[in-house]
């Protein structure tokens, strides 16, 4: 699982990117601060369908990709100290 996360002036997002969409997203990132609009392919919170987000490259003041594609095992509900 992969999270697009988005930072602007005054607020910050973070989208699940969808399933086979991390090469895009990370591809589209490197646009930040340009004049030029976008599309991510992410995952809807509420629905948990696909489906794309156009982001306007000028409002976004970072962006970071957290994660893989590759699916993460459940984490130890221990904690690392034990």
């Amino acid at each position: 699982m992969a999270y697009v996360l988005l930072y602007g002036l005054g607020w910050t997002q973070r989208w699940e990117i969808a399933q086979d969409g991390l090469a895009a997203v990370e591809n589209e990132i490197s646009r930040v601060g340009q004049d030029a609009t976008g599309h991510l392919a992410i995952v809807d919170p509420g629905s948990q369908l696909p489906t794309t987000l156009v982001v306007a490259w000028r409002h976004i003041a970072a962006a970071v990709v957290l994660g893989s594609e590759e699916s993460a095992e459940a984490p130890d509900p221990g904690g690392r100290y034990r």
